[in-house]
């Protein structure tokens, strides 16, 4: 059996570990015993290469671990996987100085991107009835929706001035503006660390870790309830509902799947990028220690997203288990009145997911006798 660990993971990630798993926690307290131990009975057919992280609050960080590469990975085979790098962003263009755009910026919504990765998965989710389909896009979801809910990874800034630097294509989510902090050496990073206040990484040893993410949610779900006001005008309770009849129902021609759930995922995505993306280029420089006020804002923003993502996860989980557990994802589809183009875009999504899984079900054979090559031969896998 593989032994995964994580360190630090690379500053493209967002929220680092603990971020991740804190929404993921938020998530897990919104299901019922009989959704969770269903979802948790599909990540565990993963259990094998990711064997700590299989489960709904540790299998969020899986799609950092799968891309991680480096002696920090501390894995016995490093995947070393970039294929789906651009899943875990929407560069939307942040252009306050109104500066030229290089071709195709503003074309962020199209695949490949976070948007997209969210409406493609959880399509596939309610219409593919194969395991291994379910098992990875709902590790995805688990991930992604965290991830727009972090404000640089919502969009791409485009400045040229002396404060944060000369950037006409793009900084990258704020990965090329250095800052001074005792966590982080960028912006980006700064922000998925929750401005230095959620920097537990992942361990073997999880039950520890476990306690203090659970207490952790907890306080913050106390803290910031469905009806706070921070979350007015934002949070919207069962809004995938639409989205996921539609899914299962099929309906008339002009009510196409994939656009009523892209409009509910890019209602997130833009409700980061509104609330968040302007805020978070404001009062600081470039090369130069944060502000304290800059620090506290980070902080409690970071927890607010936190708990926001994690109640629109949960939200969706709840679907999502609503239709595996009245029928397993081996079962028959609930029968549905589908138009052609309804039927034609299901099978194109199941074709996109069919050929994705066949890639990493190959990637994942090709692990394991790696490490079985390497254990009889006594060769260091990482070589």
């Amino acid at each position: 059996m593989l032994r995964i660990a994580f360190a630090l993971l690379s500053l493209a990630n967002a929220w680092w570990d603990h971020g991740h798993m804190m929404v993921a926690e938020i998530a897990r307290q919104q299901l019922t015993s009989e959704q969770l131990t269903h979802i948790n009975e599909i990540l565990k057919d993963f259990s094998i290469d990711y064997p700590a992280a299989s489960d709904v609050v540790t299998a969020a960080v899986w799609p950092d671990l799968i891309k991680c590469s480096g002696s920090f990975c501390h894995t016995e085979v490093i995947d070393n996987m970039h294929i789906f790098d651009s899943w875990h962003f929407n560069g939307r263009p942040y252009n306050p100085e109104n500066m030229k755009l290089p071709a195709g910026s503003n074309n962020w919504q199209n695949n490949p991107s976070a948007l997209y990765t969210m409406t493609s998965g959880f399509i596939s989710l309610g219409s593919s009835n194969s395991r291994f389909t379910h098992n990875f896009f709902i590790r995805w979801l688990l991930h992604v929706v965290g991830d727009v809910h972090q404000p640089l990874h919502s969009c791409d800034g485009y400045f040229d001035n002396d404060r944060l630097g000369h950037f006409p294509f793009s900084d990258l989510g704020g990965n090329r503006i250095p800052i001074e902090s005792p966590c982080a050496n960028n912006l980006h990073a700064y922000w998925d660390s929750a401005g230095c206040s959620y920097v537990v990484n992942w361990s073997p040893q999880i039950d520890a870790v476990r306690k203090q993410l659970t207490a952790n949610a907890t306080a913050l779900v106390a803290k910031y309830p469905k009806t706070s006001p921070a979350f007015a005008g934002r949070y919207v309770e069962d809004e995938l509902h639409d989205c996921w009849n539609a899914l299962l129902a099929g309906r008339a021609a002009t009510v196409k799947p994939f656009d009523v759930c892209k409009q509910v995922f890019f209602s997130w995505s833009n409700d980061t990028f509104n609330n968040g993306v302007e805020r978070a280029y404001t009062g600081i420089t470039r090369e130069s220690p944060i502000p304290d006020d800059y620090a506290a804002w980070v902080k409690e923003f970071s927890e607010q997203q936190f708990v926001l993502a994690g109640y629109r996860l949960g939200g969706l989980l709840q679907l999502v288990a609503s239709r595996s557990v009245m029928s397993s994802p081996g079962a028959p589809h609930p029968p549905g009145q589908w138009t052609l183009a309804a039927k034609l875009f299901a099978i194109l999504s199941l074709l996109l997911a069919v050929l994705v899984a066949m890639l990493l079900r190959s990637v994942l054979k090709l692990r394991r006798n790696l490490v079985e090559v390497s254990l009889v031969e006594g060769i260091d896998p990482h070589v």
